[in-house]
């Protein structure tokens, strides 16, 4: 039983320790993966521009779907 309870503290003294050093060691994907050509720091205006609606123009003459 000694041998038992020894073992289980040991088993939550390494998880501990394994989660301190892997959180102490943690880089955030934005900042590991950024290049001069990649601007990851302010998300939806890199391709569009800041001022897109979202909303795609009808050609002229086309109706939308279910009209």
């Amino acid at each position: 039983m000694k041998a038992f309870a020894v073992a289980v503290i040991a088993a939550i003294g390494l998880g501990l320790a394994a989660a301190y050093v892997m959180d102490s060691n943690r880089v955030l994907a934005y900042q590991a993966y950024s290049t001069s050509g990649a601007r990851v720091s302010h998300p939806g205006t890199n391709l569009v521009g800041p001022q897109w609606s979202g909303d795609t123009p009808l050609p002229s003459g086309h109706k939308p779907h279910g009209a």
